[in-house]
């Protein structure tokens, strides 16, 4: 299990899992993390910045606005992947390094 972390909500602090933690999607300054169940927060911080704060190894940057965990991806395409049925952009600038990231077996 991974160490959790922690955002505001209502001056309060709600602990998230990253392993529930499905994809980021940034909005400038802010960042809306979707969880699984349909639950979503916004944080205020950059999508670069919010990264930092995660696992490396889990979540991987798929476009300028939107990085997604591997544990989710249901099925990746040259210009997208789908998660929880949700259609996720990937540009041409990051396919490769997600290709990389991934446990791939030919």
């Amino acid at each position: 299990m991974l160490k959790p972390f922690f955002v505001y909500q209502n001056k309060a602090l709600l602990r998230i899992n990253p392993e529930d933690l499905l994809c980021l999607v940034a909005d400038k300054n802010y960042t809306k993390l979707f969880l699984t169940h349909k639950r979503f927060y916004l944080v205020r911080s950059t999508l670069t910045g919010t990264l930092k704060k995660l696992p490396p190894e889990m979540f991987i940057k798929v476009h300028r606005s939107f990085a997604a965990s591997i544990f989710y991806m249901d099925k990746i395409d040259r210009d997208q992947l789908e998660i929880d049925g949700r259609a996720i952009p990937i540009s041409k600038r990051y396919y490769t390094t997600l290709i990389r990231q991934l446990n791939i077996i030919e």
